[in-house]
């Protein structure tokens, strides 16, 4: 049993460790942080050496190559500027390459950079007896989560919402959705890795 002096002493140590302890775990993020850095940065370039020539499924829409590779391991930065890189080299102009930029934007932070390249997506006309997606209706929803305007996202995501049962799409996007409001006071990759 510690004496009334012995106590002030023992939380004393007590703390000191427990600060130790903390300032470890504290550099070890540190380290670790700046390592996964380097190592999206040492991809990237090792990316661009080698899925400049790819072909556009193989670069877009394959799990484990082109920008996905990057995505895939957290290098949403790194993933967008590879995109951009592949888009400037081969000239490409499917939508949803700048569509992926705009979702890696948005998942690093850059919500400036995501809304802009959002806009470019948007079809000028939408001809729901021939496509149901409701596709200017999703964007313009995430749009509306990146502007921080929820009356824009939840009346994009209504819109998505009456065409749930005309196209798989609209069910996916509406999941989506619902976890950019319900995690509205979030950010965006927070949101959207919530999804239900």
């Amino acid at each position: 049993m510690l004496s009334a002096v012995g106590e002030p002493a023992a939380v004393l140590i007590q703390n000191k460790l427990m600060m130790h302890k903390l300032a470890i775990a504290v550099l070890f993020t540190c380290l670790a942080f700046g390592s996964t850095a380097n190592d999206c940065e040492q991809l990237y370039q090792q990316h661009l050496q080698t899925d400049m020539s790819l072909d556009y499924q193989a670069f877009d829409q394959t799990p484990g190559q082109g920008f996905r590779a990057l995505a895939e391991i957290s290098c949403q930065k790194q993933a967008a500027d590879l995109i951009e890189s592949y888009i400037r080299t081969t000239g490409a102009e499917q939508s949803s390459l700048r569509w992926h930029i705009a979702q890696l934007r948005a998942s690093h932070g850059d919500y400036e950079s995501a809304i802009d390249y959002a806009n470019q997506v948007l079809l000028k006309k939408e001809d729901f007896s021939v496509r149901a997606l409701r596709w200017n209706d999703y964007v313009l929803a995430t749009v509306g989560f990146l502007e921080r305007d929820k009356e824009k996202l939840l009346y994009h995501r209504d819109r998505v919402a009456t065409a749930s049962d005309e196209h798989q799409g609209n069910v996916m996007n509406l999941k989506l959705l619902d976890s950019l409001i319900k995690y509205f006071d979030y950010n965006y990759n927070y949101a959207t890795s919530r999804i239900e």
